[in-house]
């Protein structure tokens, strides 16, 4: 056991995990390119053994289960994180009626002693490159909730070469950091996903390519909730044996927001390392934040100065 995953079963112990209703049996979901293991909470590799597997294997558990879920409302946070457990979950269940190829379909439903409900119903987008996660946050209560936000985050361990051999990127939606519905973002994965604590490494920063041990967290404000009123967005997360190949991805289903991390291995794609897996989210009140360009994608806002060259050089070339 490393240093980090000692510190979690540490506080695993002192936080004690909070006991949970309904319970059912985690699944894979495989596109037949990707497989990603849920468990009923919505986490990944919880109770099954597989987070994200992709072209080098699995991204998510060679370290530390620090992944997760958290949502609040009226001051109150209910979250699901695997390297410390539950709180705050009054029930929790899986349903799936496919698990693998173009049609699979499953879809958490968990229900917070803060009065949301929290759906996310998982299928397969991008030609199997990612999943689309539908998240839905619904109040179920009498009253109005006030001031509902939703946090994801998640620690990036790519093989070969995880922990300080990955390069990590960080895109809050505008050229110059959080925007629309993202009220900040960190590089900072290693604590439980509460909405209420925002986190000062790299905090609401724009970073590409940052080394080290690190992962992407967000935290998303959608307002008050009145009774029986739901906000809603999509997550999409994946992965691909090159950097160009996995934007192309976020970028054909038209991320907002998102995060990605490289291994060390050299990439052939005009980019520093491949093979990436990453996640972005859709429904943040943003325009999309990546734009195809011939054989790559570009990142707009992060080089808007490289985008432009790169179309001056296809004006040429013709």
């Amino acid at each position: 056991m490393n240093t980090k995953q000692m510190k979690f079963a540490l506080a695993a112990i002192a936080l004690g995990v909070a006991s949970i209703g309904a319970q059912a049996a985690p699944a894979v979901l495989d596109t037949g390119l990707v497989r990603m293991g849920v468990g009923d909470n919505g986490g990944l590799a919880q109770g099954v053994g597989v987070g994200l597997s992709g072209p080098t294997g699995d991204a998510i558990t060679p370290g530390c289960l620090c992944e997760g879920w958290g949502a609040s409302a009226s001051g109150t946070t209910g979250y699901t994180y695997g390297a410390v457990g539950s709180s705050g979950i009054s029930s929790a269940l899986l349903t799936t009626t496919t698990a693998s190829g173009a049609g699979l379909y499953a879809q958490s439903v968990v229900s917070l002693s803060n009065g949301l409900q929290v759906t996310h119903t998982y299928t397969s987008a991008a030609g199997g490159k990612l999943f689309k996660v539908a998240v839905d946050l619904k109040n179920t209560g009498a009253g109005t909730l006030t001031d509902v936000r939703y946090a994801r985050t998640l620690d990036w361990d790519v093989t070969p070469g995880f922990f300080s051999s990955n390069f990590t990127t960080v895109y809050g939606g505008t050229p110059t950091g959080p925007g629309g519905k993202v009220l900040t973002t960190s590089t900072d994965p290693f604590a439980v996903p509460d909405p209420l604590v925002f986190r000062g490494q790299d905090q609401d920063t724009n970073v590409v390519d940052t080394p080290g041990d690190k992962g992407g967290f967000f935290v998303f404000g959608f307002g008050d909730l009145a009774a029986g009123e739901s906000a809603d967005f999509d997550t999409f997360i994946g992965a691909d044996s090159s950097t160009s190949g996995l934007l192309a991805a976020l970028g054909s289903v038209g991320v907002e927001a998102y995060s990605y991390t490289n291994g060390n291995t050299p990439g052939t794609d005009g980019y520093r390392f491949a093979p990436a897996y990453g996640y972005g989210f859709v429904g943040l009140g943003l325009p999309p934040a990546l734009a195809p360009e011939p054989g790559s994608m570009a990142l707009v806002g992060l080089a808007l100065a490289g985008i432009a060259g790169l179309r001056r050089r296809k004006v040429i070339a013709n």
